[in-house]
């Protein structure tokens, strides 16, 4: 079964909203970040029947239209079990930061995920989660065949920032060495900016390069 992926990003910060539907017109849609209006109105006219939403991390940028999606839709929201404090605090999800409290809507409901889980929405969405720490403690990539949504962890040409709050510079090394471990290729659809392949990150970022052994 074929899938689409359609990237939109959206907000001043141009996060990466990822649209992702089988041929049924079943659809996930991960980091809905912002411009919910522009987002639902897309949504609407491409008559995608949309059945979750999917966090790679709970930064405001990316699910400040979270809600929007989750309340006209009727669909549970997803993301790690160490980022749902984020979602409850204009500090900790950078809201204030961004200068979006006006906007902000805390997320009561969500269901938490872990490392290894399996999201199944059709018999062609099945999300793997990969929890890949470091850009916060909660920050996840989703595996769809040969496809890999990650989020701020790894973008083409750089990698994600770990100094806002509950970052971490050795989880996110691990992480992006993780990453960079994976054998053969995949699309990589980033959080912000172009998306990119695994191969071409492999072979260009020395963030994904193996650690080198202390002499």
């Amino acid at each position: 079964m074929s899938i689409e992926v359609i990237t939109i990003p959206l907000g001043e910060l141009e996060a990466n909203c990822h649209i992702v539907a089988d041929e049924k017109g079943n659809a996930v849609v991960i980091d809905p970040g912002a411009e919910k209006e522009r987002l639902l109105t897309f949504l609407n006219e491409k008559h995608f029947q949309v059945q979750a939403v999917l966090l790679t991390h709970a930064h405001f940028d990316h699910f400040g239209a979270a809600s929007a999606v989750m309340d006209t839709y009727q669909v549970p929201l997803y993301l790690h079990q160490l980022d749902e404090p984020l979602l409850h605090s204009v500090q900790l999800s950078l809201a204030d930061y961004l200068g979006r409290i006006p906007e902000y809507q805390n997320i009561v409901v969500c269901n938490t995920v872990q490392e290894g889980d399996v999201l199944s929405f059709s018999d062609a969405l099945q999300f793997t989660v990969l929890h890949t720490p470091g850009h916060s403690p909660g920050s996840v990539c989703y595996m769809l065949g040969d496809m890999l949504f990650t989020g701020d962890t790894l973008f083409r040409d750089a990698v994600g920032r770990v100094d806002f709050h509950g970052g971490n510079l050795k989880d996110m090394r691990a992480s992006l060495h993780r990453l960079g471990e994976i054998e053969g290729d995949y699309t990589v659809y980033c959080g912000h900016y172009a998306n990119t392949t695994l191969a071409r990150e492999k072979a260009l970022s020395p963030y994904l390069q193996p650690p080198k052994p202390k002499k």
